[in-house]
């Protein structure tokens, strides 16, 4: 019944891809393999995976007594629609809408609270992306999907475009692998691993942060470039970065799972805050009191104006959109070091073409 209760609460928000497992450590060689990809420095400036690593892959750090751990898909992919006709730089998908941290946390919310009320003498823990636990590794284990050459989950009916949430719990739950509730006749149905000899996601990464299969260099991602390093990029990435302003959607467009798989159906996603694509002569003469009124409830809340014009001046100069240089111009002598330095390196770009 408990089981029944879980999967009607999951179902009410929503949730309609779940995968429960018993709550267990990884292998040694798991943590060894991570414990090598931070002393290369791949995770870049991200040193909260430093901070939290030990707890990576020990659910029961995370909540003592954890016997459950509970998995949720939520499909985000839409259509990209026509380019505007003025230069402009391009969002990733899950940043279309509402935060996504917003959108599925609440809903992660109300099924702990659910449960915690049933079961007071057990307890609860949710989150979506904000945990030090290695969530693709547990939901790929508890059979919600399988890891794509790019290290991203690939689910048999979204591909990889959906949003992972979890929840921790001290009971105990029966293990639930989604094989007839998430059905679909698309490519992902018929295998559960890539295809032999395909590179397509490795292939489409313009900095090389796919360096081989299942193997990335965080540092020279583009959405950890455009949303979570806070310098001045130099010139050889930023002619790579293209017209991206806030993450990369590359490595998926490129994927085959990712072919025909439904659009969502959320209507926080549907409604737009950020958008696909940002004008770039907007976001060059964006202030900081513009970001409220903006992109209240957006992902791209995250960059804050800083990384938003820097990245901005990146996409002009990659654009050749001579008429930008005014812009440029005024932003060489910005307040803000990082966005002044990035404008200067546009300006030279753009007066070499």
């Amino acid at each position: 019944m408990v089981d029944d209760e879980l999967r009607e609460l999951a179902r009410q928000e929503g949730l309609k891809c779940l995968a429960v497992m018993d709550a267990r450590s990884a292998p040694e060689k798991e943590e060894e393999v991570f414990r090598q990809w931070l002393s290369q420095g791949r995770h870049g400036t991200m040193k909260w995976m430093e901070r939290h690593a030990e707890m990576r892959y020990r659910p029961q750090g995370l909540l003592p007594g954890c016997r459950s751990m509970i998995f949720v898909g939520f499909n985000y992919y839409q259509p990209l629609p026509r380019a505007p006709d003025k230069p402009a730089g391009r969002v990733a998908r899950y940043a279309w809408g509402r935060d996504y941290h917003k959108e599925l946390g609440k809903r992660l919310r109300r099924v702990v609270r659910a449960l915690q009320g049933r079961y007071p003498h057990h307890h609860f823990r949710s989150w979506t992306d904000a945990t030090p636990l290695a969530e693709r590794y547990y939901a790929e284990l508890a059979g919600l999907g399988f890891s794509g050459r790019n290290n991203l989950i690939i689910h048999r009916r979204f591909g990889s475009w959906f949003f992972l949430g979890e929840i921790l719990s001290t009971l105990k739950f029966r293990e639930h692998r989604p094989s007839r509730d998430c059905s679909s006749s698309a490519t992902a149905t018929r295998t559960r691993t890539c295809p032999d000899r395909c590179s397509r996601c490795i292939d489409s990464c313009p900095t090389r942060a796919l360096m081989e299969p299942h193997r990335i260099d965080a540092s020279r991602c583009i959405s950890y470039l455009t949303i979570e390093y806070q310098g001045v990029i130099g010139p050889d990435l930023a002619r790579s970065l293209g017209d991206w302003v806030f993450g990369c959607d590359l490595c998926q467009e490129r994927c085959p799972f990712n072919q025909g798989v439904p659009s969502t159906g959320i209507e926080g996603f549907l409604q737009h805050r950020g958008g696909s694509f940002l004008l770039l002569r907007d976001l060059l003469s964006l202030r900081e009191e513009d970001m409220l009124a903006r992109f209240a409830g957006s992902p791209l809340m995250r960059a804050g104006r800083t990384r938003l014009v820097r990245n901005a001046c990146i996409a002009a100069a990659n654009s050749g959109a001579l008429d930008l240089l005014p812009q440029l111009r005024v932003l060489r002598e910005d307040a803000d070091e990082i966005i002044a330095a990035q404008a200067e390196q546009a300006i030279t770009a753009l007066e070499g073409y």
